[in-house]
């Protein structure tokens, strides 16, 4: 029993001494770029919103502009595979890290922030995936979709409200980081950058947490009103806050935090703590 015990033990220490290699490091670096790219897409397709142009505006229809460039199939397969290094890392950080922690509240918080993480950055890289395989994935379809499965199942809307409440809250969340400039603690000293950084990431993380709050509030209104076809994700949320009074100006403040976003992600790849 005891051998076995320290066969696994060794076991886990070297996955997780590989999955902490300089050239695996370097790779979910990379993940930080293209999850920039993708937000900064998202965001010159919103500002398209009100002339009627730009496609899709979330992460599926900035993916998919992709696909049509030049190179765009190798492109896509590097976001992937950036990606994908970017999730299992997170897989890291939630299996071995916590374990460093003595405070099991903390342990428990920190492995459920990275397993989370993980979580959505493997579905972005799934999307790579899908598109460079020659395929395609409409987000707000899926969205709706999603929430016509989930009211039918027993409970379905209590569910489906409770998710809506939750991603509101991350919303809320991402806001919050941005206006106390939280989001610094991920970072090594940018020296000389800081200001610039701690501006952009502020404004970044503001837009992304207005448009999380829209997408929640329109699942909430799906769940309220019984009609998931108002479940439609990002692009439904920015769409929807375009067509408010003065939507013009209110869609383009966001769409330029979503490009502050991206702009900041593109700095964590450089200056994040890994």
């Amino acid at each position: 029993m005891g051998n076995a015990s320290q066969k696994a033990n060794r076991a886990v220490s070297e996955a997780a001494s590989a999955s902490r290699s300089p050239a695996f490091q370097m790779l979910a670096r990379a993940g930080y770029v293209f999850i920039g790219l993708v937000h900064i897409l998202v965001g010159a397709i919103a500002l398209q919103i009100d002339k009627g142009q730009g496609g899709q505006a979330d992460q599926s229809g900035a993916i998919g502009s992709l696909a049509s460039k030049p190179g765009g199939p190798f492109l896509l397969w590097a976001g992937f595979a950036a990606c994908a290094a970017l999730a299992l890392w997170m897989v890291g950080e939630a299996v071995f890290e916590a374990r460093s922690e003595s405070d099991s509240k903390k342990k428990l918080q920190k492995a459920a922030s990275a397993a989370g993480k993980a979580v959505v950055f493997g579905f972005l890289a799934f999307t790579f995936a899908v598109f460079a395989s020659g395929g395609s994935k409409s987000s707000s379809q899926s969205a709706s979709d999603f929430t016509a499965k989930l009211m039918a199942a027993p409970a379905g809307v209590v569910l489906l409200t409770a998710i809506g409440l939750a991603i509101i809250g991350a919303g809320v969340f991402y806001a919050y980081r941005g206006l106390t400039r939280k989001f610094m603690k991920d970072l090594q000293d940018p020296g000389k950058a800081r200001t610039a950084v701690e501006w952009i990431g502020t404004i970044g993380y503001v837009a992304k947490g207005v448009v999380l709050a829209l997408a929640g509030i329109l699942i909430v209104v799906a769940a309220a009103t019984a009609d998931p076809s108002k479940s439609t994700g990002l692009d439904g949320g920015l769409k929807t806050l375009g067509s408010q009074p003065y939507g013009v100006f209110l869609l383009a403040a966001v769409a330029a935090g979503l490009v502050a976003y991206g702009v900041y992600s593109m700095a964590r790849a450089r200056y994040g703590k890994f």
